[in-house]
């Protein structure tokens, strides 16, 4: 089996690998028959062309994997700021947490446990950077493989902590303590 290697993202050069494996991703959500066309995607040719973005440094990251030389898939990663009410954000706000967006594998590479890598890799730089938590959203109709991948590396369902109201959307966090 092939090594799965990841690291951030440097230079325009690899932000534009990036780009294209996001958009990618986009167009696979906006195309999925499980209704899921508008999952996090509002103003996302801003959010395409303006990367790193809220992704950069100091509180986020773009990471990049690579299989046999080419790229394979990312991850973003980006400190989470608290929404809700003035109750559940007073309970998170003793909470430094970061959300992990945008987990995509390019079809040709899945199976070869690419995903895995970038989600564990993902998990070790939020450590790394002082996180206490890690928080993502996502519709398992969509993208069945990525939840069972999170419920393996003990991410647990929490309640709502961001303002995404696409149906069906579930919500996760995993400690890092």
């Amino acid at each position: 089996m092939a090594k799965v290697i990841v690291r951030e993202a440097t230079g325009e050069q690899e932000i534009e690998v990036v780009r294209s494996l996001m958009r990618a991703y986009g167009q696979y959500l906006a195309s999925n028959p499980s209704g899921a066309a508008n999952i996090c995607l509002e103003n996302y040719e801003r959010e395409l062309a303006n990367l790193p973005g809220g992704y950069g440094p100091p509180g986020g990251t773009l990471l990049l994997a690579w299989l046999d030389g080419e790229a394979a898939g990312c991850v973003a990663l980006r400190s989470l700021r608290p929404s809700g009410t003035a109750g559940e954000v007073a309970n998170r706000m003793a909470e430094k947490a970061c959300e992990l967006k945008r987990l995509w594998v390019d079809g040709k590479f899945r199976g070869h446990g690419v995903g895995k890598r970038l989600t564990e890799a993902a998990l070790q730089w939020s450590a790394r950077a002082g996180y206490d938590a890690i928080y993502l959203d996502t519709v398992p109709a969509a993208m069945p493989e990525a939840n069972a991948l999170y419920a393996a590396l003990g991410f647990k369902s929490v309640e709502r902590y961001n303002e995404n109201r696409v149906a069906d959307v579930v919500f996760f966090r995993r400690s890092l303590l």
